[in-house]
């Protein structure tokens, strides 16, 4: 559920976004969320906040939001649950790897991240969850079904699934809002985010380097960062820091430095919205510095059911912009960049191996 690199074609003009080695939150689009999130909003009432939406994607491709749209201290109390789990002995921990189940839930360790760049390797280790549907679901490689809860921290599955709840209803708001943003039908994404979409939640933990490069660290050949760049699977993305690290690739192609503050989510654009926009829309290339001291995130992607296809739209398809992207459905999206990314990581892992062999040999 993590991304890829992409260079797309981008119709709306750009303002040029300059290399910032640091950045205030005052100088990166906010959307007020208080209308899009009032179900019985005008659009007078909620146009301010389209307009907003609109211009953050054309000139930056993100924009941020009030933390506020969330229940209060809850995202603190997620990242506590979230060290409880980490400060757990490694066999206690191994009960919950992520290969144990076949829907993707769960703890991802140290360095086993899929690599979305060649030869590198990501410094975090993470928690991953979604919608806990029945066992039932657990069928065809579909990603769906119940999470995997650590008995041995309290309170973790309370907190977590109400933020996870809490960050349903948001998403739902931003659904309708990129819609009414592109003067489509309200409800012309949200239809998509169903009880079965490709929705989960990551709980990312980036402990301090030993050696702190921002550019990464090189071991045996490997580079490793926080996490190479790429962008997201699926339609957007939800994300909230409590430490630096974060950049985002302006419309320009120069990485900007994202600020901390406990009161800001980031939303970001994905691949499904670059290809039903056919471009419009561009998905935002991001990554994590490498670091000296720990940094948390919490992520919330937003994709559409698996089986759901997904192409370009007739709005955005004419005789002087024809499709630039191939039908496919969120799965398969999905599944094949992920196997790409995994037989990266491999690759990688492989190489620092022979290069260790051979300096033993030496």
């Amino acid at each position: 559920m993590l991304g890829r690199v992409t260079a797309a074609c981008r119709r709306w003009p750009r303002r040029s976004v300059a290399a910032m080695s640091s950045t205030s939150m005052e100088q990166l689009p906010f959307v007020e969320m208080s209308a899009l999130m009032d179900p019985s909003s005008s659009k007078a009432s909620r146009q301010p906040a389209l307009d907003a939406m609109r211009t953050a994607c054309r000139d930056f491709g993100f924009f941020t939001i009030p933390a506020s749209v969330l229940p209060p201290g809850l995202l603190n109390k997620v990242y506590a649950r979230a060290d409880d789990f980490n400060a757990l002995p490694l066999s206690t921990k191994q009960k919950y790897h992520v290969r144990n189940v076949s829907n993707a839930r769960g703890w991802t360790p140290l360095h086993e991240e899929p690599s979305y760049e060649p030869g590198v390797v990501s410094h975090v280790e993470g928690f991953d969850l979604a919608r806990d549907l029945p066992a039932s679901y657990l069928h065809d490689d579909q990603g769906l079904g119940p999470n995997v809860w650590p008995a041995e921290v309290p309170q973790f599955r309370d907190h977590v699934m109400a933020l996870y709840d809490a960050t349903t209803d948001v998403s739902n708001a931003l659904f309708e809002g990129f819609a009414e943003m592109l003067d489509l039908p309200r409800h012309t994404f949200r239809v998509y985010n169903t009880a079965e979409a490709q929705a989960f939640m990551r709980l990312l933990t980036y402990p301090p380097q030993q050696s702190h490069k921002s550019e990464g660290v090189v071991d045996h050949g490997t580079k490793h960062v926080g996490i190479a760049a790429h962008t997201d699977f699926e339609c957007f993305t939800i994300i909230h820091q409590n430490n630096v690290g974060l950049q985002l690739q302006g419309r320009d192609g120069h990485w900007i430095d994202t600020p901390v503050a406990s009161d800001r989510l980031f939303v970001l654009v994905g691949d499904v919205l670059e290809m039903w926009t056919n471009g419009e829309l561009v998905a935002t290339p991001h990554r994590v510095l490498s670091a000296h001291t720990k940094r948390q995130s919490i992520v919330r992607f937003n994709g559409t059911e698996g089986n759901a296809w997904i192409e370009p739209l007739a709005p955005f398809v004419t005789p002087d912009a024809p499709a630039k992207f191939q039908r496919v459905t969120q799965r398969q999206h999905i599944q094949s960049e992920m196997h790409a990314a995994e037989a990266r990581l491999k690759d990688t892992q492989d190489k620092a191996a022979a290069t260790i062999g051979r300096n033993s040999i030496a």
